[in-house]
């Protein structure tokens, strides 16, 4: 019987025990006893079992230290491969495998822990110390005493006011060994560490732990380290002025190993705030239900204990023996190992994720480890052929629920939404595909109307599942905590099936993993994947649908190849995920992958299908100015070619440019034209020629109306009312995210004309919208990187950092500072950080282009350090391929090495400006990933819209424009902490107002 929830309140008590720490030490605590009771009488071992249930009676009958508690928790490791193991393969890496006798107790445990009518605590992915400390915030909150009942120094960080760690092997009875109940509060915490609760980690970082292979910081131990901790106040104060120790071997270890010290911290410190699978509230501790709890203990053979529950809850041995419920039924036979039992669909005690019971059932026995499951699951991903002929068509319910059973035992699933249109808040769901191993696929028809021979019939094929039915029974399994989906541009399958009332997670997405892996080094389509990495070539999507006029949309296609290509693709996907997964983990781009890709997908999920609203008549008028603006602009051109022609033809442009009018520097393309790209139009006007201008002026008009203000009102969802562009997540090097249909990137916000086209983006009656914008970033950035104090300086002082830079190099005084001269000076900060060349200055300021290359050549002397930036990490990027943003972000430059000289100069300049642009893309997307949280952590109702490169759009309600600003701007601001601390502040300007413009 499962005890009643029931929401916690001050005066309770909670115990949280450390059950994976408990089992290990009841199993030597009872070696070191008469081994006679250390097993069954069919050689079961059950000696720690049994000293596990004496200790579970002594907390569900009296507790501990004088207290009971009110809800108890018995927590355990679910596997070895918590996150920890991902951020630094070597976490734990020198523990022995579990002593044999103590591998088959591993289940018994939990079933023990079930007889007293608990719930056994165990989560994927986590240590149960992250769990304790969870539950531990939780309780506290809610305004309950602690008590963790662990010896386990890691979790003394969590010690406070309200909590207090019990040591499980103190308060023994019996033996002259015995020892009084210690309870460890600040001051046990303080006489073990030398420093209070919250700074333990701070220590632990210093000092390492080798139990857990935590590296530490060689030579300093935990005095040493309290001391240092002590004098600096924290980790990374110390870490800066590490210079500054006076002793030369503990300053030289400080430096050398200051990342070593950070990622152990990160290793060292609890996560508080896991979802946690079973609540606090199901954890009210409640008696147990006395016959099955003695059934169970006779089963084991216990017989002290079982005499004394019985006594305990007035149990006659007549009453157990004539309950037939409480018969053992043969659950404990020695015959099955623990690793059978597991099989049987036990959770697994240690080793790998879920989908790999029988795996983990090995790697507890020795002879398979969680690494070697994963290269086995990747060389059978690439290695079995892709059998399309074994692809299931699911058109039978109970075969669908089936699959999805199977799919919730193994904890995996890959899946893929088959639709009528690219457009995920208009497109129909015409199907779903799954994949439970490689070649174990299902395609699920929902909407198909052909007719499987080319001649397609009106009306709905029979047979399919009624969409309706299928939605409830993949919604169990889409949503279920314990099963991890995977998919490929998971985002897209998010808003199809967040429509239908499916709210998919916990998830991975394949694009994402080969993204954080391979930037700029290849596509991330499942196709070019497939390919790259497992040696297929899927079905192409015009090998079912057909090209050109005789194309259809997927609900016209037959199911038997609607099946092939859906089946194959959930099938391609889960082997790109078997393939991906470790590398992750190997090259270290976990932390990557999960901090600022996949907890991504999700927000920009809830940003699309938000939408914004656009005045459509403020786009009309402006369409017809626009237009006639052109028509004017066309008029002077004819004017000044002395002849009317078609602007928008480049041939014809060029032939009267460089033609009839010899204008220089006439280059022609592979088909004989001349050139009229916009940079050689750009350099002619920038040498006084009108006609070039014109041109550019014309454009520019037309490229606006045609993009912006002809095409947005198109965009318009019929139901929403709103525009809802869509982002890509893998489409730049650096991180940067684009957008498309339509995209917001690219709106020109230094012109008049692509300002006013950001008016027509506007609030909803009652709304306003609120602009939060990143103030030059990439400067504070470069000076950040490049560590360059003059700019550092500028930017801690809040000081004017063009007219600083103006001043430096012309030696005129910031407060006399001409107009001009902070032009120049901005131009040239802006410029530098893209590579700017002498000619490209000399347009941009119109000046000789020798005064240029004057400008440059005095701006790399004044800051010098930027010059010695650029040459590392050109360096860097030619011995590895990429370069890194501060989180760890690569960015591959394959063709840093080109023999041609103009791709070589151009991955120089990328990958200078990558270092800068994607720690911006990180920052910004960090931003992200933390706003939604801190916005309902407020109780704020702003509903975060747009990104625009560093900028952040959000719509709220007119009453909460004033305190929702604070909010943005804290969060963006503070988003680099705690992974990186800048040294230069990030700054953040923000106003509200009813349209786009206005609140930039």
């Amino acid at each position: 019987m499962s005890p009643s929830p029931r929401p916690l309140q001050p005066g309770d008590h909670v115990f949280l025990v450390d059950g994976s720490s408990f089992v290990f030490r009841a199993y030597f605590q009872s070696i070191n006893q008469d081994r006679k009771y250390n097993f069954r009488s069919d050689r079961l071992p059950t000696g720690a079992v049994r000293l596990f249930c004496t200790k579970l009676l002594q907390f569900v009958r009296d507790g501990a230290v004088g207290i009971k508690p009110t809800h108890l928790a018995i927590i355990f490791d679910k596997s070895e491969d918590s996150f920890r193991k991902e951020l630094y393969p070597d976490y734990k890496a020198n523990r022995s495998e579990p002593p044999e006798e103590l591998i088959p107790q591993f289940p018994l445990m939990r079933e023990a822990v079930r007889a007293f009518g608990l719930i056994p605590v165990e989560q994927a992915r986590y240590e149960a110390d992250d769990l304790i400390a969870t539950y531990a915030d939780q309780a506290v909150k809610a305004g309950a005493d602690v008590l963790i009942v662990s010896a386990d120094k890691d979790l003394m960080q969590m010690v406070g006011p309200k909590v207090a760690m019990y040591d499980p092997a103190s308060g023994e009875s019996g033996g002259r060994g015995a020892r009084p109940e210690r309870r460890i509060g600040v001051g046990e915490v303080l006489e073990y560490f030398g420093v209070p609760p919250e700074k333990v980690t701070d220590v632990q970082a210093l000092a390492g732990d080798s139990t857990d292979n935590v590296p530490g910081v060689p030579g300093i131990g935990i005095k040493t380290a309290a001391q240092l901790i002590g004098e600096y106040g924290d980790l990374e104060t110390l870490l800066e002025r590490a210079g500054e120790i006076k002793q030369p071997k503990r300053r030289e270890s400080l430096l050398t190993n200051a990342e070593a010290a950070r990622i152990s911290k990160t290793l060292v410190t609890l996560v508080r705030d896991v979802s946690v699978e079973v609540p606090l509230e199901d954890l009210v501790l409640e008696a147990p239900d006395a016959k099955r709890l003695i059934a169970f203990l006779k089963a084991m053979e216990f017989t002290t204990i079982t005499r004394r529950v019985a006594e305990a809850y007035g149990v006659e041995a007549a009453e157990i023996e004539a309950d037939p419920r409480l018969a053992p039924a043969g659950l404990f036979s020695p015959g099955p190992t623990a690793a059978a039992e597991e099989a049987d669909g036990e959770a697994p005690a240690a080793g790998g994720e879920a989908p790999a019971v029988s795996a983990v059932a090995q790697a507890m026995d020795g002879t398979l480890t969680p690494s070697d499951l994963a290269q086995a699951r990747a060389s059978a991903a690439r290695t079995i052929p892709v059998d399309r002929k074994a692809y299931r068509t699911i058109l039978d319910l109970t075969e669908l629920e089936a699959w999805c059973a199977k799919a919730q035992d193994q904890g995996l699933l890959a899946f893929d939404t088959e639709t009528n249109s690219l457009d995920p808040m208009q497109a129909d769901l015409v199907g779903v595909s799954l994949a439970l191993s490689p070649n174990e696929a299902c395609y699920i028809p929902l909407a198909h109307t052909g007719a499987g021979d080319g001649l397609f019939s009106e009306g709905q094929l029979p047979g399919q599942i009624p969409v309706r039915d299928a939605i409830a029974a993949l919604k169990g399994v889409l949503e279920d905590k314990g099963t991890l989906k995977v998919g490929h541009n998971v985002k897209y399958d998010q808003l199809v099936l967040a429509r239908h009332g499916i709210h998919v997670a916990p998830f991975d997405c394949t694009m994402c993993m080969s993204y954080a892996l391979d930037a700029g080094k290849n596509g991330h389509g499942m196709d070019e994947l497939s390919v790259l990495h497992l040696g297929h070539q899927p079905i192409a999507f015009s090998e079912v649908t057909g090209k050109g006029k005789a194309r259809v949309t997927f609900d016209k296609v037959a199911l038997d190849p609607a099946t092939q290509y859906a089946a194959e693709d959930a099938d391609v996907t889960l082997r790109l995920w078997q393939v991906l997964k470790p590398r992750l983990a190997a090259e270290g781009r976990t932390t990557v992958y999960e901090t600022l890709e996949r907890p991504l997908i999700s927000v920009l999920a809830r940003m699309e299908s938000r939408g914004i609203s656009i005045d459509k008549a403020m786009l009309a008028r402006l369409s017809s100015e626009f237009a006639q603006g052109a028509a004017r602009i066309e008029d002077e051109i004819a004017e000044l070619a002395g002849e009317r022609l078609n602007v928008g033809s480049p041939k014809q442009m060029g032939d009267i440019l460089f033609g009839k009018m010899g204008l220089p520097g006439g280059t022609k393309t592979a088909t004989g034209m001349w050139s009229t790209k916009a940079t050689a139009l750009e350099e002619l006007a920038e040498a006084g020629h009108k006609l070039p201008q014109k041109i550019l002026d014309w454009r520019q008009l037309s490229k606006l109306r045609s993009t912006y203000t002809d095409a947005l009102p198109h965009f318009v969802n019929p139901e929403t009312r709103r525009v809802h562009t869509s982002y890509a997540l893998a489409a730049t090097t650096t991180g940067r995210l684009s957008s498309s249909d339509p995209n917001l990137q690219n709106i020109p916000i230094r012109t008049e004309e692509g300002r006013r086209i950001r008016r027509a983006f506007v609030a909803e009656e009652g709304n306003l919208l609120v602009s939060a914008d990143y103030s030059q970033i990439e400067l504070r950035l470069l000076a950040e990187i490049a560590e360059i104090p003059a700019l550092r300086n500028a930017f801690t002082e809040g000081l004017d950092i063009h007219a600083m830079t103006a001043s430096e190099m012309f030696n005129v005084p910031v407060k006399d500072m001409p107009a001009e001269v902070r032009r120049r000076a901005k131009a040239i900060n802006f410029g530098i950080i893209y590579g700017i060349s002498a000619f490209g200055l000399a347009n941009q300021l119109g000046i000789p282009r020798e005064e240029a290359g004057q400008y440059i050549k005095r701006y790399f002397e004044r800051f010098p350090g930027i010059r010695d930036y650029m040459e590392e990490t050109k360096t860097f990027c030619r011995e590895h391929g990429y370069v890194e943003t501060l989180f760890g972000r690569r960015c591959h430059y394959p063709e840093i090495a080109a023999k041609n000289p103009s791709i070589r100069a151009f991955n120089e300049r990328a990958a200078i400006n990558a270092r800068l642009q994607g720690t911006a893309a990180d920052i910004i997307r960090r931003a992200m990933i933390r706003m939604e949280p801190a916005l309902e952590k407020a109780r704020l109702e702003a509903r975060m819209l747009l990104q625009v490169h560093d900028e952040l759009v959000f719509e709220v309600p007119e009453a909460e424009a004033e305190a929702t600003i604070p909010v943005v701007r804290e969060a963006m601001e503070t988003a680099s902490a705690p992974a990186v601390t800048l040294a230069v502040p990030l700054k953040v300007d923000a106003r509200a107002a009813k349209n786009w413009e206005e609140a930039h």
